[in-house]
């Protein structure tokens, strides 16, 4: 229980982070591969990226107890 704990502490937490750290240093026009989120209003830049990095981090999570169950089955 207190492993799942931490582990949606983390994903709730490093979304943000994550998002605040593309919108306030990779929007200075150094990454052209950001000029689509750049060039959106700020809020919704922080917003779509912290979804997306909710969605990544989730999907490695249920990924990882996947391929956790399936190695523990195999032993």
């Amino acid at each position: 229980m207190l492993r799942a704990f931490i582990y949606g502490l983390t994903i709730l937490h490093l979304g943000p982070g994550f998002a605040f750290a593309v919108v306030a240093f990779g929007c200075d026009g150094i990454e052209p591969w950001l000029d689509t989120i750049c060039q959106q209003d700020t809020f919704a830049a922080f917003i779509k990226l912290t979804l997306m990095a909710w969605a990544v981090m989730i999907t490695a999570l249920l990924l990882k107890i996947v391929i956790a169950k399936w190695i523990n089955k195999m032993s």
